[in-house]
């Protein structure tokens, strides 16, 4: 009882208050009176003197009671200070590497998302509300703040609201280090700022230090922001980790701690995780609400669960009617989570039920319920019923943002679809929708696929009247038309345009100008471009080397693209499997094959082509010199750099061998693609049936045809063509007939090689009248046959001219001149020797003047000669004639002998090549 009384006094006494000062004052009063009193019973003391004694004491005493209030303070900055540097330490977030990290992401934290605000200038507000429950009274001490340090709270506090984290942070040390005595606010407002770019670790940091600082337990708001910022980084662990430790902190979770971490579940779509949250959060006497169902809501929709979302709903539903509360009545973003559900996991129709149920309780649905079906629609290429549903949303009332119309758009953009882009586009217009750079871009894609330029450039035209930003897709975008159409100048514009927009072309922009000057076979231009690139600071990458090596193949330098490709190697470069099988194929196509092997073995070596491209291109290279061993040692060497032979290689391998006429070896290399399970295409069966041909199999190219249309392969006119040949070869006029006949029935239409085989067919049969018939047909154009070349005339010429009939010869012959078809000297050279066989001397002496007169060599000797024509006049005794003919031979040009079989065009005699192009595919005739 009187330990109790004395500290009672004790305190009175040393009470900061007013109490406190007036109790010191008269008991410090009453005391000196007394000691004076005795004193100046022996030695008398002034009354002055008295009074300033008592004024001293008085001043002494409250100076030291003053001094033991502050040390607690002090202590307590010291220990924010030590523990902020400590965090420090271990999480260097202060730095500005750190500081610049944190500003790449941002994000709203949970005091913004659940009052509809943003964190910047609400911040200070949301924390000064709570500020009166800690220790110091004011909101953040500044009464007990100097000017300068008022300042920097200010200065604080604008620097975290303008996103400054690394200036804010600066203000608050300076607060640490003059010793003052910064609150919660200040804490609270870093903390925030911190949290706001997803700098967990810093807002970790100074939540700490807050909690160190002596100001009491930390107010919920700063554990939730720490919590809402891990949830923006999808970091679940540390969310929960922060919402346990909530407790030992001395604070008390809410519904908003409690839905950050929900959220962070939800993030990743961890919906069992997500699910345990909320139940728990009922158990431990909290309340859930609107946010905390619909971030489970998220969860199930970002895990395409509609069967779960549509559970949570009913609950949401069940809740908030047996409680009478509109806190946890379902809202459009509950809807429309569950609708993003349905139309994830393709159930379409269950979304379809939410829009209307949304409808039917009076919630409006919004342009996020449509465009989440829009865009599933549209991914799944249904690009008609996306259309269908942006309808609806017109006629629900709905107006559809750009956003959903980008959404079709880009299907349409990534597939080519001009006309319906278009289409689309024009409605977005005439809705009043304002296009944004996203979707014009993506309609300069679509005129770039094409390479037209002027619809590209109408496009930029119609970006800069709608107020459209033009960004570096855009112009990228926009040189690829330039590409394509080989305008190296246009693109160097764009680029130049490009720079006056503030723009800088990048290592795209660069490599884009260089693959225009390489589609207009401009290897200077290239160079010069590669050259720039550098000097502009950037570093060429495979593209750009790829760009100028096929700058120079399409200039037929090949030697310089070699060049190239070894200067770019020597700088650490390499080009793309692509290019280097361009050069192997051009090298090849030179006739050096020592140089394209070495070049194909400086790949393997490299293991820069593991689909088989150039091994193609070599193997076709081959084929085409009727090389088979070399072509199977490169098909060898394919299998073992362990690249996948392709149809490609395989059809490449049977065109070698209908080169070199090696019927059994090409059915073999048939036999061993079936083995391997690569499927024949066309070119493959053409191949085939191109050696029977050449060796005169008619049946064989029959079998291979059948078997060609038993696999459900459409035969092309290059089949049919070798199909005949076969026959012709074979000297099957009738059977080679059958087959130009049955082309039309089967869908095909004959051209000059199918005619021109069959009339060549007749010809060596001796059969003159059936190539003229053939011939007659051609020229009737009936049925839309194509007209007759050179060499079916030729043929016909030639075939009268063997038959002994010089005058029908001579007909065909003066046909052929009066339509501009080029004659053969072949030709005039059989009718010559015609008439001569008939004793038509004087005919035949008038068509070699003719041939002269044509500017065709005459031949010097043989059948239809200059030679055997003085030779014939002479033995009538015409030796006068005679040698003015041998005198003109010495004055006109001349060849070695005629030829007995007319030039051939095309592969024209029925070659029936099997369109083999080296990559696969048939050529341009197939």
């Amino acid at each position: 009882m009187a330990s109790t009384l004395v500290d009672s006094c004790v305190s009175l006494l040393t009470s900061p208050g007013h109490t406190g000062a007036l109790v010191r004052t008269g008991v410090l009063a009453a005391l000196t009176s007394s000691i004076f009193s005795v004193v100046g019973m022996r030695l008398p003391v002034p009354v002055a003197f008295e009074e300033v004694t008592i004024v001293g004491l008085l001043l002494l005493i409250e100076l030291g009671l003053q001094s033991q209030k502050k040390t607690p303070q002090t202590r307590s900055r010291n220990s924010a200070k030590q523990s902020a540097a400590s965090s420090a330490q271990q999480f260097p977030t202060g730095t500005a590497s750190a500081t610049s990290a944190a500003r790449k992401t941002s994000g709203v934290s949970v005091v913004a998302q659940l009052r509809g605000q943003s964190t910047g200038g609400v911040a200070a507000a949301a924390f000064a509300s709570e500020a009166p429950s800690q220790k110091g009274g004011a909101a953040d001490g500044l009464s007990l703040l100097s000017p300068s340090e008022s300042n920097l709270v200010a200065r604080l506090q604008a620097s975290a609201k303008a996103g400054d984290v690394a200036a804010a942070e600066v203000m608050m040390n300076k607060l640490l280090d003059a010793d003052s005595n910064p609150g919660v606010v200040s804490y609270g407002v870093l903390i925030s700022a911190y949290a706001k770019a997803g700098n967990v670790e810093a807002a970790e940091r100074w939540l700490d230090a807050l909690a160190h600082a002596g100001l009491g337990s930390p107010n919920a708001i700063c554990v939730n922001m720490v919590i809402s910022a891990c949830a923006k980084q999808g970091d679940i662990a540390r969310a929960e980790g922060w919402l346990e430790k909530m407790p030992q902190l001395g604070v008390e979770k809410d519904v908003m701690s409690y839905n950050a971490v929900i959220d962070a579940c939800a993030r990743t779509g961890d919906v069992d995780r997500a699910e345990q949250w909320l139940c728990r959060m009922r158990d431990e006497g909290t309340a859930p609400n609107v946010v905390s169902y619909s971030s489970v809501l998220h969860a199930c929709a970002k895990a395409s669960d509609a069967v779960r979302a549509e559970s949570w709903l009913k609950t949401m539903s069940e809740d908030s009617a047996g409680n009478k509360t509109t806190a946890t009545e379902p809202n459009a973003i509950c809807y429309n989570a569950v609708i993003h559900a349905c139309a994830k996991s393709g159930r379409i129709d269950r979304a379809a039920h939410w829009i209307d149920r949304m409808s039917s309780i009076g919630t409006q649905p919004t342009v996020n319920s449509y465009s989440t079906i829009i865009d599933k629609l549209a991914k799944d290429g249904d690009l008609e019923g996306a259309e269908k549903w942006l309808a609806k949303m017109a006629d629900a009332g709905v107006e559809a943002d750009v956003v959903s119309y980008n959404m079709i758009l880009c299907n349409y953009s990534r597939s080519g679809d001009m006309e319906r882009a278009s289409k689309l586009f024009e409605q977005l217009l005439a809705r009043g929708v304002a296009p944004n750079t996203v979707c014009l871009n993506l309609m300069i894609n679509l005129h770039a696929r094409t390479g037209d330029t002027a619809s590209v450039k109408r496009r930029l035209k119609e970006m800069r009247h709608f107020g459209v930003s033009l960004d570096k897709v855009s112009f990228n975008t926009a040189i690829k038309a330039f590409v394509r159409s080989g305008d190296a100048m246009g693109a160097e514009m764009l680029l130049q345009e490009m720079r006056t927009y503030g723009l800088q072309p990048d290592l795209c922009t660069y490599n884009g100008v260089i693959s225009a000057c390489a589609r207009a076979k401009d290897p200077d231009r290239a160079e010069q471009w590669m050259n720039k690139l550098i000097r502009d600071g950037w570093t060429p990458d495979a593209g750009t080397c790829s760009a100028v090596v096929d700058a120079c193949l399409q200039a037929n330098q090949i030697s310089r693209a070699e060049q190239c490709l070894q200067k770019m190697e020597a700088k650490g470069l390499q080009a793309n499997a692509q290019t280097y099988s361009a050069l192997v194929q051009a090298i090849a196509k030179s006739g050096a094959m020592e140089r394209a092997e070495l070049l194909l073995a400086k790949m393997e070596v490299a293991k820069v082509d593991a689909s088989g491209t150039a091994y193609n291109a070599l193997i076709s290279a081959y084929a085409r010199r009727s090389d088979i061993e070399q072509a199977e040692k490169v098909f060898a060497r394919m299998a073992e750099a362990g690249a996948d032979a392709d149809v490609a290689s395989y059809s490449a391998m049977i065109h070698a061998c209908a080169k070199a006429s090696d019927l059994p070896r090409a059915e073999k290399w048939m036999a061993k693609m079936d083995k391997a399970g690569v499927e024949a295409n066309v070119v493959t069966y053409n191949s085939v049936i191109n050696a029977c041909a050449r060796c005169g199999e008619a049946a064989r190219a029959e079998g291979w045809l059948e078997r060609m249309l038993a696999k459900g392969i459409a035969p092309c006119v290059l089949t049919f063509n070798s199909l005949i040949n076969a026959c012709a070869k074979a000297g099957d006029v009738a059977r080679a007939e059958r087959w130009l006949s049955a082309m039309p029935e089967r869908g095909v239409q004959p051209d000059d090689v199918s005619y021109s085989t069959v009339i060549h067919a007749c010809s060596m049969k001796q059969d003159p009248q059936r190539a003229e018939a053939w011939l007659e047909k051609m020229r009737s154009g009936v049925g839309g046959v194509v007209k007759p070349t050179a060499f079916c005339y030729n043929s016909v010429v030639q075939a009268w001219a063997r038959a002994g009939d010089a005058a029908r010869a001579a007909k065909w012959l003066t046909s052929a001149a009066n339509v501009d078809v080029e004659v053969t000297a072949a030709s005039f050279s059989a009718v010559v020797a015609a008439y001569m066989r008939s004793s038509g001397l004087a005919e035949a002496e008038r068509w070699l003047h003719r041939m002269i007169a044509a500017g065709l060599p005459v031949p010097l000797s043989g059948s239809g000669s200059i030679e055997s024509l003085a030779s014939a006049w002479e033995h009538r005794g015409e030796k006068a004639r005679a040698s003015a003919l041998r005198k003109l031979g010495t004055e006109v040009p001349v060849s070695s002998g005629a030829s007995s079989r007319p030039s051939r065009q095309r592969g024209g005699g029925g070659n029936g090549g099997s369109g083999y192009s080296g990559r696969g595919g048939a050529s341009g005739r197939a």
